[in-house]
C-alpha cells in the first residue's frame, strides 16, 4: 500500500483536531481546507511554547475578531514528524479537542480588516 494512502478514511467535515490525530501527518490537500481555531489561552501556550525551543520551525497565530486566534491547517500536514513535528510534540494533545477547525474561507472572514482610506 503506497504511504500516501490513509487505510483509515478522513472525516468529511471534522469539527476538531483531536478527531484527526489518528490521521496526522493529514495529506496537504486535505488540510488546507480548513483553518485551527483556538482561544487566545492556548495561542499564548503554543508562542511559549516555540519561545522555549527558537531552533525549531514556528507558525504565528493570527487574531480575528471574534476574540480566536488561527493558523493555518495545512500545518497538520507536517506533524507529528515533520517541520513542526518538534514543537507540536511539546504541546498537551489533552487540549487537541479545543481546536476547531473552520473552512479555511470561512476563518479568513474573521481577520480584521484595514480601515478603508479615503480619498
Amino acid at each position: 500500500m503506497p504511504d500516501d494512502i490513509d487505510p483509515i478514511p478522513l472525516p468529511a467535515n471534522p469539527q476538531t483536531v483531536a478527531e484527526l490525530l489518528p490521521h496526522l501527518p493529514l495529506p496537504y490537500a486535505y488540510a488546507k481546507q480548513y483553518a485551527c481555531v483556538f482561544s487566545a489561552e492556548l495561542a499564548d501556550r503554543l508562542t511559549a511554547v516555540q519561545a522555549e525551543n527558537p531552533a525549531q520551525f514556528r507558525v504565528t497565530p493570527l487574531a480575528l475578531t471574534d476574540g480566536t486566534f488561527m493558523i493555518r491547517g495545512a500545518i497538520l500536514s507536517e506533524v507529528p514528524n515533520g517541520l513542526y513535528g518538534g514543537n507540536f510534540a511539546r504541546l498537551d494533545a489533552s487540549r487537541f479537542d479545543e481546536i476547531a477547525l473552520v473552512p479555511w474561507a470561512d476563518a479568513v472572514a474573521l481577520l480584521p480588516q484595514p480601515d478603508p482610506i479615503e480619498p
